[in-house]
């Protein structure tokens, strides 16, 4: 193996993303992700200190990609919040990458079983996402009380999209998804 003067922290971060999705946190090892991106182990500690950094580097990179930048995205679109929750009932169609994305988070939801730390990123990361639906529902004209419920079920029609994957055809998708958007979605 050689090392690659180029190597980001990124790549190691995205490297272990994906031994996390193949084998779980107990995949993610430094001797594992170096040869998954076929160089020396030296090239990891020129990044990080550690496991533990890396794993939370994984964390961190998951929490800014799958919520801060989704977010940001759909705040910056100029669209209404009505417009802004429909394109986020939309998100786990995006293709190849939702598909990518839903994984990690199964990934990450896994390890948050029995770590500490991922417990903590899941929760703040539900929180965030929860706070950001029903400040939109409250923006369209939604009782905070009402509003709440609707986002907890907005969230969880998202995530269940998200993480199972059905053989409907894409016409079939759509016209589901109108359908619940016309539901949770006055």
């Amino acid at each position: 193996m050689t090392l690659r003067p180029n190597l980001t922290k990124e790549d190691w971060i995205h490297a272990a993303q994906r031994a996390l999705v193949k084998g779980g946190v107990d995949a993610v090892r430094v001797d594992n992700v170096a040869k998954d991106l076929k160089i020396t182990r030296g090239s990891f500690y020129y990044h990080f200190k550690g496991r533990s950094e890396l794993l939370e580097g994984i964390l961190g990179n998951w929490r800014a990609r799958a919520t801060e930048d989704v977010i940001n995205h759909l705040r910056n679109a100029q669209s209404s919040p009505k417009e802004q929750l429909e394109r986020l009932l939309e998100l786990p169609h995006h293709g190849q990458t939702a598909k990518e994305a839903a994984s990690i988070e199964l990934g990450i939801r896994a390890w948050a079983r029995r770590d500490k730390q991922a417990r903590q990123a899941i929760d703040e990361v539900d929180s965030h996402r929860l706070n950001y639906i029903e400040g939109l529902l409250i923006q369209i004209g939604i009782i905070e009380d009402e509003a709440k419920d609707r986002a907890a079920l907005i969230y969880a029609y998202q995530l269940s999209q998200s993480l199972i994957h059905t053989e409907m055809r894409p016409e079939e998708r759509q016209q589901r998804n109108l359908r619940m958007t016309r539901l949770l979605i006055p």
